[in-house]
């Protein structure tokens, strides 16, 4: 029986590394046809530092994708609770001024009324999946003046 050291030093002596973290597969509306071809027909504008698109609408939730690029404001969502799933990059997210990184795979349960936003890592585009409930009818987002949140702050 090999001992734990053994077997990470094996790893390294034969290169073996461990998975890339890949983009999650996901199965619902627009993005049944993939993710690639969503984002393709809904880019997030070079100047735009986040977008947010439908995918799919139910009794009970909405399905959005949103794409960030630099970071979100300070806000809660007064009337909806949320479940948000990294597909793709990375960054972190700030819950109540707790900072979590985050990266593709990587989910968060968001209550209705946290305080929360998300700052991509520099010079990349995260996409994730945003699950709201009930379904997303209107705005719910209302800013937050009160948080100490400097846009260096990641």
């Amino acid at each position: 029986m090999r001992h734990g050291w053994e077997i990470i030093a094996l790893a390294i002596l034969l290169g073996c590394q461990p998975p890339a973290p890949s983009t999650p597969r996901v199965a619902v509306g627009a993005l049944r046809h993939g993710l690639e071809s969503f984002l393709a027909a809904h880019p997030l504008a070079t100047d735009a530092e986040i977008r947010a698109d439908l995918v799919e609408r139910m009794a009970g939730a909405s399905v959005h994708v949103v794409q960030v690029r630099g970071r979100e404001r300070p806000h809660r969502h007064l009337e909806h609770d949320l479940v948000v799933e990294v597909l793709r990059g990375e960054g972190v997210l700030t819950l109540e001024g707790q900072a979590t990184p985050m990266r593709a795979g990587d989910s968060a349960v968001i209550p209705r009324g946290t305080v929360h936003w998300f700052a991509s890592s520099p010079g990349s585009l995260s996409v994730a999946l945003a699950t709201f409930a009930p379904p997303l009818d209107a705005p719910d987002m209302a800013p937050v003046a009160d948080v100490d949140s400097p846009t260096d702050r990641r």
